[in-house]
């Protein structure tokens, strides 16, 4: 087994980015937390949206799709530009982009309106999603990166507490279009904060010389380089992992809400805010837990960066059956805890993997093509299938069938809801997550052995002289 000393990334450009590290990564979460604030903030309101624009479950569902597709197809744009180019001012525009973004959903006056807005929307997180990462990773060593990517992405289910929380809040005392305009407004400020952020060189902190990581900045990424990174099998694991695991917490954050409020007969407002702090306090726990878990015990064996999030999938799904089952309200919150706390545990080790095998250098890129794989491969469908099953699984016909028949004998059985709608299943929607946390467990557990040598030769290729690009070559 071989083991990879942290302290060897020690050196002088990591004193020299810790002076200004911390600040980077609070305004950094920032911007996060409003990022998640302004993208949930719609599953709060789903049920006055689909009422105001007569909407079943599967175009409710498919707004969160639209969002996802732009997200995913503009990420390695970014990536590209990213790897490139001035990263801070890229990410400013950014999240100009979303917070305009957010004010035009609540001005939507058709369906049309809410896609064109949910896709703006996405092109401005896909900037700010690739980019806020690598520079993070530029600026904490190995030994950390998991706790730090850890605490930074806490920001994703708290902001997605703090916007179905004030969604529902606001919607209530207003009307749900001041929902997106309250929670997107401070969007904009953020954005003229990111362009006094100090870019940092590209690898800082991997404890090599700092002319020669500007000599593969400058020398770029090679043809070779992108091919190798769709090979490399701790990425490509992490990766897959991860997209299992965000078709399940994607769907589960969409439709969770309506689940407790049409089937479980949670009052609307009660049901957001009892979920949101749920979720947070999940998050809280399950990120700090799994990144402090994985720095400490990847220091001996850098493999349980794969082991513990994987073990945690594994154990998640008892949970989330409990959740959906259970009739009595405090155990379906207690359910939905635990399912979330270990699901949650996954997000900094995996990350923390992208960036310890993946040259500096080409790390926007490597998040890029991340992002676009996690997506495509898991949330853009998990919301609208979610619908559509709860739909169909609602009808009297589908109920009598051999699926049904099964549904219906371990409690998944159609409710009707508002006055005028069809019956639907939200339970029988909400199922089809338990395979992919299945199969995003088994996944992760299966990269570990892949993992030691894949950093050993990243850092490797680190310190030696680089091969200039065609880019560069051009340049």
């Amino acid at each position: 087994m071989q083991v990879v000393d942290s302290s060897e990334f020690a050196s002088p450009g990591v004193e020299r980015a810790s002076r200004w590290a911390k600040v980077t990564f609070v305004i950094l979460f920032l911007m996060n937390l409003l990022d998640y604030t302004d993208r949930w903030v719609l599953s709060s309101v789903m049920t006055d949206v689909q009422r105001d624009f007569k909407l079943d479950n599967y175009y409710g569902g498919l707004l969160s799709t639209y969002f996802l597709i732009s997200y995913s197809l503009i990420s390695p744009v970014m990536g590209w530009l990213g790897d490139r180019t001035k990263r801070t001012w890229l990410l400013g525009i950014g999240v100009g982009v979303w917070s305009l973004a957010t004010v035009g959903t609540g001005l939507a006056k058709h369906y049309n309106h809410l896609v064109l807005a949910r896709s703006l929307l996405g092109i401005g997180e896909a900037t700010y999603g690739v980019l806020a990462p690598t520079i993070l990773m530029d600026l904490f060593p190995r030994d950390k990166r998991s706790r730090v990517m850890s605490a930074f992405y806490l920001a994703m289910p708290l902001g997605g507490a703090l916007g179905m929380t004030l969604g529902a809040v606001i919607a209530k005392q207003w009307g749900w279009r001041y929902s997106f305009f309250i929670v997107g407004a401070p969007g904009l400020l953020a954005a003229l904060t990111a362009w006094i952020l100090p870019e940092p060189v590209r690898g800082l902190s991997e404890g090599v010389d700092t002319n020669r990581l500007k000599e593969h900045e400058k020398a770029g990424a090679s043809q070779a380089d992108y091919i190798d990174l769709m090979v490399n099998s701790s990425y490509t694991y992490s990766v897959f992992g991860m997209a299992m695991y965000t078709f399940a917490i994607g769907g589960l954050a969409v439709w969770l809400p309506k689940f407790l409020e049409f089937t479980r007969h949670v009052e609307k407002v009660k049901a957001n805010t009892v979920l949101g702090g749920v979720t947070a306090l999940a998050a809280i726990i399950g990120m700090s837990a799994g990144g402090w878990l994985a720095d400490r015990l990847g220091k001996a064996n850098p493999r349980y960066l794969f082991i513990v999030p994987g073990v945690a999938m594994l154990g998640s799904i008892p949970f989330i059956l409990l959740g959906l089952f259970s009739t009595n309200i405090t155990v379906i919150f207690i359910g939905i805890f635990f399912a979330e706390l270990l699901m949650f545990i996954n997000t900094g080790p995996c990350n923390a993997v992208i960036a310890n095998v993946v040259a500096p250098n080409m790390r926007a890129a490597a998040y890029a093509v991340a992002i676009f794989a996690v997506h495509f491969l898991g949330d853009i469908w998990s919301p609208p299938l979610i619908g559509y099953f709860a739909d169909l699984f609602g009808k009297p016909d589908t109920m009598l069938s051999s699926i049904g028949t099964v549904l219906k004998s371990v409690g998944a059985v159609p409710v009707q809801g508002d006055e005028g709608t069809a019956p639907q299943n939200m339970v029988a929607g909400l199922l089809i997550v338990v395979p992919a946390v299945l199969l995003s467990g088994v996944v992760l557990l299966a990269g570990a052995r892949h993992l030691p040598r894949e950093m050993a030769l990243m850092l490797a290729k680190l310190k030696a002289a680089p091969v200039p690009s065609s880019d560069a070559a051009k340049r």
